[in-house]
C-alpha cells in the first residue's frame, strides 16, 4: 500500500477537520477510524463562535447555518407555550433580522442572559456574522466534515483499529522506552492497525482521551481525578413535565433538560461505578435522574446510546514525540460543560494543520512546527482551569449554594462581567504571541473583517492560504507578497479616514501583522473598491517613506516568520 504523507488516527471532528486542512494543501493524507459508522451517540450540543469561524474561513458556514435552521425548527414545539430558552429565541430573532453575537452556554449551570450583555461592545461586535451557525450538534459536525473530506479527495478508512506505532526499520511494537527511542525526527512512522502495517511521513493521533498511541509513547497525561459522574442521552420520558428546562442546580447535582426534545444530561457527585466501560442501562440512567432532580420520571426507553462521563481533567504533558503528534481529547480531557472539548479540539486541528502541511511540503520557517505546542498547550490549561471552576460552583452543600447565589446574583450582574464571561466562553479572547512587542490586533482573531467590495476576509481563505488585507491606497504591500501568491491571497482594500489597518491573517484566522500607520492618507487612492488578486497602482508621498519602509519591513520580518522563504 502506498505510503501516506500524514495518517490521522481518528474521525471525530478534530481528526476530520485536520484532514480537511492537510488536503487543502496537497498533502496526502489518511485517516483510520475503529468505528465502522460515524458514532450517533449524543454528546455536545453546539459550537463556539470561535469554531463557528473556523468554518467560516474554509466556506462551510452555510452548512452549519442549515444545520441550525433544523435544528430550532425541531426544538420550537418542545420548547412551547414561550418557554424557549435565551439562546433559542435570540437565535430566532438572529434568523429573521441583523446578526448579534450569540450568547450561548453557561457557567457551572448558570445560564449566560441576553439581556445582561452589552451588544455595542467592540470585543463581541467583531464576532457576529457566524452568529446562524452555533447550534451545531457534534454528530451533524462531523457528518459536516465529512462531506468536506470527501469533496478534498481524502481517504477516510472505517473498522481500522491502530494498535500502536513504531520507527521503520524497527519490528514490532516494543515497550514504551523501546517505542520512545525508536521515533526519530527525520524518519516515516509504521503505524500497526487491524488491517496490517501502513506508513506515513507523519502520524497525529486524534484517538480519544484514552488514546493507545499516547499510551504506548510514555507521555505523561497528568491532572485532577473525577469528582462527578455525568450522563447524557435522548430518552422517551412517560411524563417529563415537573423537569425543569434548561440548567438546573440541586443539593444532589445538576441537570439541564432540552433543548431537543427528550434530551437529558445530568451529572451527580458521590460514589462512581465499579465498571465506567460498562454500557449505561434504562435503570442507572433513570435512578441517577430520579436522584439528582428530586422528580420520580420514568424512563420508557432511549433513542441512540446513553454516555457516561466524569470531570477527569488532564492533559498531556508533550504534544510531539518524534513525528508523531497529538490533538484534540488525545492530547487533553475534561468534563464537558459547553462543549468546550470539541472546540478546543477544533482549535487544535486548524493550528496544527497548516503548520504540518508546511513542514511535510518543505517551505516551513524554522521552528514552525514547535509553535503548535507552545500556543495551544496553555489554551488547553486554561479550559481544564475553567471546567475545574465550574464544577466547584456545582457542589451541593450550603456553602457552595450561596457562592451560587453570589456569582449568578451579584457577580454575573455587574457591568460589563456577563460580557467578560461570554467572551471568555465563546473562545474569542484567544491570543498568542506572534510578534515581540506587538500590540492588538496582532496575536488575536481576526474576526469579521468587512471589506468595502462588500465581502469579507473570510471568504479569501477557503483555499487554506494566509490573507494580506492591504488598505493602502496604492497598494503598496503588493510587491512584498507577489512571489509567494500561492501561499498568501492578496486583497486590495483602499482605506477610507476611519479604515482598520492592513493585516496579515495565518490560516487559522490569527492576525500576524498589522500596519499600525494612517494608511488612509499616506498615497493616492486608485480605487475605492476591494479587489482581489491584483493590486492597485498609485505613488506615496515623499513624506510616507520612512514609515512606509518600517511597515514594509514588519510585514517582510512576518512573512519570513510564518510563511517561509519565497
Amino acid at each position: 500500500m502506498r505510503r501516506s504523507d500524514v495518517i490521522v488516527v481518528g474521525a471525530g471532528p478534530t481528526g476530520l477537520f485536520l484532514a480537511g486542512e492537510l488536503a487543502l494543501q496537497g498533502v496526502r493524507v489518511r485517516v483510520l477510524e475503529r468505528l465502522r459508522e460515524p458514532d450517533p451517540t449524543i454528546k455536545a450540543g453546539s459550537i463556539n463562535v470561535a469554531s463557528a469561524e473556523i468554518l467560516d474561513r474554509r466556506g462551510l458556514l452555510p452548512a452549519a447555518e442549515d444545520v441550525q435552521r433544523r435544528l430550532l425548527a425541531s426544538v420550537g414545539a418542545f420548547a412551547g407555550h414561550g418557554r424557549k430558552n435565551a439562546l433559542i429565541d435570540q437565535l430566532d430573532r438572529d434568523a429573521r433580522g441583523a446578526r448579534r453575537f450569540p450568547v450561548a452556554g453557561h457557567f457551572a449551570g448558570m445560564l449566560f442572559r441576553d439581556e445582561l450583555v452589552d451588544q455595542g461592545d467592540p470585543a463581541l461586535a467583531a464576532h457576529t456574522a457566524v452568529s446562524g451557525g452555533v447550534l451545531v450538534p457534534q454528530y451533524e459536525l462531523e457528518s459536516l466534515l465529512g462531506e468536506h473530506c470527501a469533496r478534498l479527495g481524502v481517504e477516510v478508512r472505517r473498522g481500522v483499529e491502530v494498535h500502536g506505532v513504531r520507527g521503520v526499520g524497527v519490528r514490532g511494537v516494543g515497550s514504551t522506552r523501546h517505542a520512545e527511542a525508536d521515533l526519530a525526527d527525520d524518519a516515516d512512522v509504521v503505524v500497526e492497525t487491524s488491517a496490517g502495517e501502513l506508513t506515513a511521513g507523519w502520524v497525529v493521533a486524534a484517538d480519544g482521551g484514552r488514546s493507545a498511541i499516547r499510551g504506548q509513547l510514555g507521555i505523561a497525561f497528568t491532572g485532577t481525578d473525577p469528582q462527578l459522574v455525568g450522563y447524557q442521552a435522548v430518552a422517551d420520558f412517560a411524563d417529563p413535565g415537573e423537569l425543569s428546562r434548561g440548567w438546573t442546580w440541586t443539593p444532589r447535582g445538576i441537570y439541564a433538560y432540552g433543548p431537543i426534545p427528550g434530551r437529558i444530561l445530568v451529572a451527580r457527585f458521590g460514589p462512581r461505578p465499579q465498571d465506567r466501560d460498562a454500557p449505561v442501562t434504562l435503570d442507572e440512567l433513570q435512578a441517577v435522574i430520579r436522584d439528582v432532580t428530586g422528580v420520580d420520571v420514568t424512563l420508557k426507553g432511549l433513542r441512540g446510546r446513553a454516555t457516561r462521563w466524569s470531570d477527569n481533567a488532564r492533559q498531556a504533558q508533550s504534544y510531539r514525540r518524534g513525528r508523531v503528534l497529538l490533538a484534540g481529547d488525545a492530547a487533553h480531557v475534561h468534563a464537558p460543560f459547553s462543549g468546550q472539548g470539541l472546540n478546543l479540539g477544533l482549535g487544535d486541528a486548524v493550528n496544527l494543520g497548516w503548520k504540518l502541511a508546511a513542514t511535510v511540503r518543505g517551505h516551513a520557517p524554522a521552528g514552525l512546527l514547535e509553535t503548535y505546542e507552545s500556543e495551544r498547550h496553555p489554551i488547553a490549561a486554561w479550559v481544564l482551569d475553567w471546567t475545574r471552576a465550574q464544577v466547584a460552583l456545582m457542589r451541593g452543600d450550603e456553602h457552595t449554594a450561596r457562592l451560587r447565589e453570589v456569582v449568578g446574583g451579584e457577580l454575573f450582574t455587574a457591568p460589563g462581567v456577563m460580557n467578560r464571561v461570554v467572551a471568555l466562553t465563546s473562545g474569542i479572547t484567544q491570543r498568542y504571541d506572534v510578534a515581540e512587542g506587538a500590540a492588538e490586533p496582532v496575536g488575536s482573531i481576526a474576526g469579521d473583517v468587512l471589506l468595502s467590495s462588500g465581502d469579507r476576509l473570510a471568504d479569501h481563505a477557503h483555499d487554506g492560504r494566509f490573507v494580506l488585507v492591504d488598505r493602502s491606497p496604492d497598494g503598496r504591500f503588493a510587491e512584498a507578497v507577489r512571489p509567494m501568491a500561492h501561499r498568501i491571497a492578496y486583497v486590495a482594500d483602499p482605506a477610507s479616514a476611519m479604515s482598520p489597518p492592513s493585516l496579515l491573517v495565518r490560516p487559522d484566522g490569527v492576525i500576524v501583522w498589522a500596519d499600525s500607520r494612517d494608511t488612509a492618507t499616506s498615497g493616492t487612492a486608485t480605487s475605492g473598491t476591494a479587489t482581489s488578486g491584483t493590486a492597485t497602482s498609485g505613488t506615496a508621498t515623499s513624506g510616507t517613506a520612512t514609515s512606509d519602509d518600517g511597515a514594509l519591513k514588519e510585514l517582510d520580518a512576518a512573512i519570513q516568520r510564518w510563511v517561509g522563504t519565497r
